[in-house]
């Protein structure tokens, strides 16, 4: 089992990497630019295959209705993001960016906007709702307790 603490941690490393990407993106090399896209990507993606395991399927399966319909409507729209996040991935290589960098920083804000607002909806409401039917505990020191 999952801690809430230990998503919300790996939500403020996401946010960190983000927010040093943004204020890079007029002085950084494209090539240190692409390479704080693929650290964010990976960062990004560890956290996704946690949630997809550890909490999405139970809140799907142990929430009551209502918890279930609010997961599978943030599941729908995050499926649109992670589509969004894998063509910005894709289409911001060095060379891309090197062409045009105000083109990459706008697409880079609104990007990493979205990515901060599933955060936000994360937080502040799935994973309360997983805390309170039991899908994930509130410290990770309990998770350990739990898995020993």
């Amino acid at each position: 089992m999952i801690s809430v603490e230990r998503l919300i941690d790996e939500h403020a490393r996401i946010m960190a990497r983000s927010d040093a990407l943004l204020r890079a993106g007029s002085s950084a090399t494209p090539t240190m630019l692409r390479t704080m896209i693929v650290g964010l990507d990976a960062e990004i993606a560890a956290h996704l295959a946690t949630e997809d395991i550890e909490v999405y399927p139970h809140l799907l399966a142990k929430g009551d209705m209502a918890q279930r319909e609010a997961a599978e409507i943030a599941m729908g729209d995050f499926d649109r993001l992670a589509a969004d996040w894998r063509a910005y991935v894709n289409d911001w290589t060095a060379d891309e960016i090197g062409a045009d960098r105000e083109l990459f920083i706008e697409s880079s804000k609104q990007m990493l906007s979205a990515l901060a607002a599933r955060v936000r909806i994360e937080n502040e409401i799935l994973f309360p709702l997983a805390l309170s039917c039991g899908t994930v505990t509130l410290r990770e020191s309990y998770a350990r307790m739990i898995a020993a």
